[in-house]
């Protein structure tokens, strides 16, 4: 199974320690894509507020989140909550405390609803 595999699916569950480690992946992925690719868009154009840069940006930007939004659904599956909670993380402030959670809180030991503990495997 690739990286993207692993990243981009909601099912099953993902223990903190490998969501920290993908979440901080997906990141940092996107920041250095986004860098570079804005740095070539740049030289080729020469106008760094071109909208070719600005296009390149949100693409990576989208792909970036949409990323980190499916971390964070499997993360609530492990801790047995619906995956849809993770709209809060983009409420300002809250967003950040409720990562925090994510990042410290024990999953659910043992089955649960939406699959096996990660952890047993």
């Amino acid at each position: 199974m690739n990286i993207f595999q692993i990243i981009f699916t909601t099912e099953g569950r993902l223990n903190r320690g490998r969501f920290f480690k993908y979440y901080i992946l997906v990141t940092l992925m996107g920041a250095t894509a986004t860098f570079v690719t804005s740095c070539m868009a740049t030289l080729l154009t020469g106008d760094p507020n071109g909208a070719l840069v600005k296009t390149i940006t949100v693409i990576w930007a989208i792909a970036a989140t949409a990323g980190a939004c499916m971390l964070m659904v499997r993360r609530l599956h492990d801790l047995n909550k619906n995956g849809a909670f993770f709209w809060v993380s983009f409420i300002p402030v809250v967003g950040l405390i409720f990562l925090v959670y994510l990042f410290f809180a024990e999953g659910t030991i043992g089955y649960n609803k939406y699959g096996a503990d990660p952890l047993e495997n």
